[in-house]
């Protein structure tokens, strides 16, 4: 057993021990960490290594700057606020992979519980007429402790990885609806919702209680949009949450059409009430006349089921005007506004 006397104790610091099997990533664990000036403890003890340390946080990005995912895998770390861990408690020990995913967890949790997250609203407006609007959009965004953004990538990449996709999907979805009643919009809201959160009945209502809650919102106004990111298991499981969600009165768009839901046969048989054309079919159209066919094609077909066609990603007015010669109902992209804090 080692020596309690190696063991220095600094008021308010803890340990962090690191496992690492192999001497040379070892090695390179102690070289990083101590280049910063932080305090290794010498244990003598075969394969670990420990330093001073009040949290991980202030670790992890030291070894992160230093380490392949793969090396991360490798080097195992516990933090403890005791004088020395047990040696039992080696074998518990995370990879610096899992401690970083934890702490990303912990701030993305604590960003919920604080409610600091805002909804953005980006206009969908008529093909015919762009003074008329539709309705909006509701993008999500986080929000720092100092008030600066957060970015969609950077929320929805952290709560997949940490297993909280569902809590941040719901929280999205409520405060779309409360920012849409503190404007008092009376057009459509559309709301993106990831297909696990509501393809069961106890989760469509777990929806409904907690996004719709004491609103007052009609379910008339809402859209949900069907994010394409992540796949239903089957086609049938997709038919039946379509069916459900129509019983109640909400409309549906297939979002990301062109990447995912490109069958049209498929979408035929669903019958959402818009599909929304994905911006890669609209991005480069003028110089692209294929790809404008194919646009036409897609609303011709959608037409003749009575699917009405939003093209996003509409930056430009030659672009807007060639999507309304291919037919398409309704357009959006930065050309009408880009995501604001108020409606336009």
């Amino acid at each position: 057993m080692p020596d309690d006397s190696l063991y220095p104790h600094v008021a308010g610091l803890g340990h962090a021990f690191f496992w690492c099997p192999d001497d040379t990533l070892r090695d390179r664990v102690r070289a990083a960490l101590s280049m910063a000036d932080i305090i290794e403890v010498p244990l003598g003890e075969p394969g670990v290594v420990c330093f001073l340390a009040d949290d991980m946080e202030s670790l992890l990005p030291v070894l992160e700057s230093k380490f392949s995912v793969a090396e991360r895998r490798s080097v195992r770390a516990l933090l403890s606020a005791s004088m020395r861990p047990a040696l039992g408690e080696y074998g518990s020990m995370q990879s610096l992979e899992e401690l970083s995913l934890r702490l990303s967890a912990r701030w993305l949790g604590e960003m919920l519980a604080d409610r600091r997250y805002k909804s953005l609203m980006q206009p969908i407006v008529h093909a015919d007429n762009h003074a008329r609007v539709l309705g909006y959009e509701f993008l999500v965004r986080g929000l720092h402790t100092d008030g600066t953004e957060i970015s969609a990538p950077a929320l929805f990449d952290t709560a997949e990885a940490a297993g909280m996709l569902y809590a941040l999907d719901m929280a999205a979805g409520e405060n779309a609806v409360r920012t849409a009643r503190n404007f008092n919009i009376s057009e459509n809201v559309f709301v993106n919702v990831l297909p696990y959160s509501i393809d069961c009945e106890a989760g469509l209502n777990a929806w409904f209680e907690s996004v719709l809650g004491d609103h007052g919102f009609e379910p008339e106004q809402l859209v949900i949009e069907i994010v394409e990111s992540q796949q239903f298991p089957d086609f049938e499981t997709l038919q039946a949450l379509v069916q459900r969600l129509k019983e109640r009165g909400i409309r549906i768009a297939l979002d990301d059409f062109g990447t995912g839901f490109n069958n049209l046969a498929t979408i035929t048989q669903i019958q959402p009430d818009f599909i929304k054309l994905d911006k890669s079919l609209t991005k480069d159209l003028i110089a692209d006349g294929r790809k404008w066919t194919l646009v036409a094609n897609i609303v011709d077909s959608a037409k003749q089921s009575d699917i009405k066609v939003i093209a996003e990603g509409v930056e430009d007015k030659k672009t807007a005007r060639m999507l309304e010669s291919a037919g398409v109902d309704y357009l959006q992209g930065y050309f009408f506004g880009r995501p604001a804090d108020k409606p336009l």
